[in-house]
Formats: structure tokens, C-alpha cells, sequence
């Protein structure tokens, strides 16, 4: 066994304690803290970012959850956002970086820089005729301009590939 302390006050002008190369077990917990830090580094970059089958579970979910739900919002609005807060809502992968982007065929094209894989959302929206189950009494007439917003039912489909 060596005659070095494990702990050694640090040579570089603070009273600190650090470990000792020259003790064994000093030089073993130096290797363990690096490979410690090495590993939760790879752990946070493999949390940050998305795989395929991430993204493909995050916006089957998301479609489906945005299926049939009601939404506060105008036609001309871009439903881009609803699509990517149904993802991030799904709890499936980091929750962040999704980019969704309208194409003139209607759908969004979903993709994030993580991955090589698009999906095309489409999402239609009709008016919700229902009352409102806090205010029964109120009606949700159609709106006179598309820009108004009112409540309207969302029909949410998606394919793998972007938008054509």
C-alpha cells in the first residue's frame, strides 16, 4: 500500500484538496470521474436530440391526439403550431427542435435537423357546431371573415414523406 495520502492541497496557489497521482486510488478516482463525467455528457447529447423511431412514435401521437380535438383559432391561421405542440404534448423524445413547414398542396411537411425523415400532417379544420359545455347557452356562430377566430374540430391524418 502506498504512503501517500489520497487527498493532496493543491499545488496551484489554492487551499482546495485535490487527488493524488501518486496514490493508487487516487489515480483510480480520477479515471472514474472522467469516465462518470464522459457518461452523463453522452446521456444529455443522446436526451437533446431525435431518432427516427422518436420522431415516427412523437407524431403518430401527436396526430392522433390532435385528432378530434377542439381548437380556438382562424382558417388563415398557420396550424403549423398546433401540429408541433401535439408532438412536443406526446412526452415522446427531447420535445424540442420540430420544425413544421406549410406547403402549398395544404399539409405541413414535419422533420427535424436530428433526422433524415419527413412527415406530411394535414390537418383539416371544420366549425364546431356543439355548444360550449361551460356556457351551454352560447352558440359558436361562423365566423363573417376567416381571419376571426372560432372554435373549430381538427381531423389530423399523417404519411411518411414530406408534403408533395
Amino acid at each position: 500500500m502506498s504512503e501517500e495520502p489520497v487527498f493532496v492541497r493543491s499545488k496551484w496557489g489554492t487551499n482546495r484538496y485535490v487527488y493524488n497521482v501518486n496514490n493508487p486510488v487516487g489515480r483510480a478516482l480520477i479515471v472514474l470521474a472522467l469516465l462518470v463525467a464522459g457518461g452523463v455528457l453522452f446521456g444529455l447529447r443522446a436526451e437533446s436530440t431525435w431518432s427516427e423511431g422518436e420522431l415516427r412514435d412523437a407524431v403518430r401521437k401527436g396526430v392522433a391526439d390532435l385528432d378530434g380535438t377542439q381548437h380556438y383559432t382562424s382558417l388563415d391561421d398557420d396550424h403549423g403550431s398546433l401540429i408541433a405542440e401535439a408532438i412536443r404534448k406526446s412526452g415522446i423524445g427531447p420535445g424540442h427542435g420540430v420544425d413544421t413547414e406549410k406547403e402549398e398542396s395544404g399539409g405541413y411537411t414535419v422533420s427535424t435537423k436530428d433526422t433524415e425523415t419527413a412527415y406530411c400532417v394535414r390537418v383539416t379544420l371544420t366549425l364546431d357546431t356543439r355548444p360550449d359545455p361551460l356556457f351551454p347557452q352560447a352558440e359558436n356562430p361562423p365566423p363573417s371573415d376567416p381571419d376571426m377566430p372560432a372554435f373549430y374540430l381538427s381531423t389530423a391524418t399523417s404519411t411518411e414523406g414530406p408534403c408533395p
